[in-house]
């Protein structure tokens, strides 16, 4: 009698079936991060930081102050001057010019003229050289000065021209000694630009032309009619000023130099200020140094501005 046969039932390769399981759960997880951060990475508004400088300006009318001295003709004759030129420096008791005088007997007398000082040689001469000198600024009729005309240079004295006793002929400067102003502008600007005007004593200041940037220090200030004037020394490139009298400058105050962000950018993170950057596949915060604080900006300092910061980071 045979023996009957039954077929064992195979086992399913479960091992399979879980791979594939377990690899679509990993597609679909990657599918909805990448779609997830495509969606966000379009909410997410950067932008590329540059250096900016922010200031305070306005126009301001400017009077140079040198230690300036008059060389007057010792008489009445005709001026002759010696091979010199504008600016030249000349020593003590160098003749820089000759006077030529005819006496009673039809004679002429040549009387030379030196100077006791050493410095730079001008033949300009405004009639304001020695006017401020000694003075303190509250000892000045300041309106008066406004009104004067010191840009009008006067000529100087042509080769053989016939001069009266006691005029000026050219004058010598102390190139070592301190360029003084008197600047003075409309007190409107105090309340324009919203700052106290004995902050200017304080703040770092500039004088500013077309040109050029000068320093400049405050020493003292007063007021006079509607306008704020104020006394003080130019601290660099003093040269540029031996022979200039009034200028009009621009006057930079509060001066400063960072990245301007939108307020919007700020984070605050345990009231200590910051911002969100964008480092490769991440947004990471850092802390910034707010400088100043604008009507919908703010101009901040961070220690590296190389990343883009994120102007809506209501949106991560």
């Amino acid at each position: 009698m045979k023996e009957l046969y039954m077929p064992q039932p195979q086992k399913k390769n479960t091992r399979i079936k879980k791979g594939w399981i377990y690899l679509t759960v990993l597609l679909l997880l990657l599918f909805f991060i990448k779609g997830f951060w495509s969606i966000s990475s379009k909410s997410v508004k950067t932008v590329n930081l540059e250096l900016k400088v922010i200031s305070t300006e306005f126009p301001v009318e400017v009077i140079f102050i040198r230690d300036e001295k008059i060389i007057k003709s010792p008489g009445k004759g005709h001026i002759f001057f010696e091979d010199l030129i504008e600016g030249e420096r000349v020593r003590v008791n160098q003749q820089v010019a000759t006077l030529i005088t005819q006496t009673f007997e039809g004679n002429l007398k040549q009387t030379p003229i030196t100077i006791s000082n050493a410095g730079v040689l001008s033949f300009y001469t405004d009639g304001f050289e020695e006017l401020f000198r000694g003075k303190e600024i509250g000892e000045l009729n300041l309106m008066e000065i406004k009104k004067k005309d010191f840009g009008q240079y006067r000529e100087y004295k042509n080769e053989g021209e016939l001069v009266e006793e006691g005029t000026p002929v050219f004058k010598i400067i102390n190139p070592f000694s301190d360029v003084n102003f008197i600047l003075y502008f409309p007190q409107e600007y105090v309340i324009k630009h919203g700052f106290e005007f004995l902050e200017l004593k304080e703040m770092p200041l500039l004088l500013k032309s077309d040109r050029n940037e000068y320093r400049i220090s405050i020493i003292n200030m007063g007021l006079s009619g509607k306008d704020v004037f104020c006394f003080g020394r130019v601290l660099d490139h003093k040269e540029d000023f031996y022979n200039i009298r009034k200028e009009r400058f621009t006057l930079v105050l509060d001066r400063q130099e960072g990245y301007l962000v939108s307020k919007q950018a700020i984070v605050y993170v345990e009231n200590e200020p910051g911002v969100f950057i964008q480092t490769h596949a991440s947004y990471d915060w850092v802390s910034v140094d707010i400088l100043k604080n604008l009507s919908d900006k703010a101009l901040v300092m961070l220690e590296d501005p190389s990343y883009p910061v994120v102007i809506n980071p209501q949106v991560l």
